[in-house]
């Protein structure tokens, strides 16, 4: 059944940007030079001629269905157990799409893609992964340049007025305490522009993934969650919280986002808290939702911020029997999730949702309404799910896809 039309034409939010934009709410000594996200243009090769396109390049694009601002609608966010709420205490499920780091995404996220996310696949949220290792190009290598990438892109959501989860995607097992200050400084710089925004979520970090490595003066392996992971978050939030005393924040849990268990040993002390997973359909399977399912019985609030269809090695295809498993587990519990990943062109279509395909421009990709040929088959399901309820029959006749690293050991 399809994903009811709201119905309301997105109304005036070009205030809202302008109000939050990244130039009006520090001084400038603090922030590098940046535009508004209206003002973002792309910059392409001049050709003398325009290619000619193959039959499948010129199939028909996609068009809206979903017209209007679902932050209108819901306002601001909060958790109440294990639920998010809208302003009215209703609860809301976001569903929506995660980039993938944003190194990867330079010129891509234009206001036609943003409202294409947002109006033809039915997105609440988009998810922005920004890589925080020192020694990947990222945040650490230019700091302002991709802090300025981020506001943009955080601008683009507001105008078009989905939420947007800013996610700090690091693993910082050897340099813990060097990218927890940038990790305090990014989000202490995002939660002051951004502070009178409900459109912002803070995911503070992004399943760390230690070196179980002992003590050099215990010899003991520290606890991921208790002794590392916790720490941080802690230190982050509290400098987000400084300047969004209400704000939503994520916070990944232990092994790589998997390990949900840890996590109720020894909770967060905050409100407004869920706790981020990643879901892999060809690998985690009904032992990873009974372990959600406990989670909940804990009165957590659970998001899954990044959803492969695929192993977590990135191969066998689309899950699709899996996949509708975890989509009616999802939809059952009030738990929101984001795909992953949009905004690269990876040429690998059992996780990037666009196709590196040679038969369309950059244009055709930054511009949006993509027609079904540049769509991999992770963009077609995805876009799916985004659109319709998930179905009451699973077809427990599909056959999955094989995958060698996992088949052996993984149920079916």
């Amino acid at each position: 059944m399809n994903k009811l039309l709201r119905g309301i034409t997105v109304l005036g939010l070009t205030g809202a940007v302008l109000l939050c934009s990244c130039t009006t709410n520090l001084g400038p000594e603090t922030l590098p030079s940046i535009t508004t996200a209206t003002e973002t243009t792309i910059e392409t090769e001049p050709t003398e001629t325009e290619p000619t396109l193959p039959p499948e390049a010129t199939e028909p694009s996609s068009v809206a269905v979903v017209t209007d601002s679902i932050v209108e609608n819901e306002g601001t966010l909060s958790v109440s157990g294990t639920k998010i709420v809208n302003s009215e205490g209703e609860e809301v499920v976001l569903k929506g799409m995660s980039t993938f780091g944003i190194q990867n995404c330079e010129g891509f996220f234009t206001e036609e893609v943003v409202k294409t996310l947002a109006e033809d696949w039915g997105c609440d949220v988009l998810r922005i992964a920004v890589t925080g290792d020192k020694d990947i190009e990222g945040y650490l290598k230019d700091p302002d340049k991709y802090f300025d990438m981020v506001c943009k892109m955080c601008d683009l959501c507001i105008e078009q007025g989905i939420y947007v989860i800013v996610d700090w995607n690091v693993a910082y097992y050897e340099d813990a305490e060097e990218t927890k200050e940038a990790c305090v400084d990014f989000f202490t710089r995002l939660s002051a522009i951004y502070s009178d925004s409900p459109n912002l979520i803070y995911e503070v970090n992004n399943y760390p993934l230690f070196y179980e490595e002992p003590d050099e003066d215990t010899d003991e392996v520290p606890n991921e969650w208790e002794d590392m992971i916790k720490p941080f978050a802690t230190d982050v939030i509290n400098a987000v919280r400084e300047n969004n005393p209400d704000c939503i924040v994520i916070v990944g849990v232990p092994n790589n986002g998997l390990d949900v268990n840890a996590v109720s040993e020894s909770w967060l002390e905050f409100e407004n808290i869920i706790y981020g997973c990643r879901v892999f359909s060809g690998s985690n399977k009904q032992e990873m939702r009974d372990n959600i399912s406990l989670l909940l019985d804990e009165e957590a609030c659970v998001f899954i911020t990044e959803w492969s269809f695929c192993t977590e090695y990135l191969k066998g295809g689309i899950f699709r029997n899996e996949s509708e498993k975890w989509a009616l587990f999802l939809e059952a519990n009030g738990i929101s999730w984001c795909s992953v990943g949009i905004g690269s062109d990876i040429d690998n279509d059992t996780n990037a949702l666009l196709l590196n395909a040679e038969n369309y421009t950059d244009a055709q990709k930054y511009g949006g309404h993509w027609p079904d040929g540049l769509l991999s088959d992770a963009g077609l399901y995805a876009r799916e799910l985004l659109l319709s309820e998930p179905s009451a029959q699973i077809d427990t006749e599909t056959t999955e896809p094989a995958d060698e690293e996992t088949e052996s050991t993984e149920d079916s």
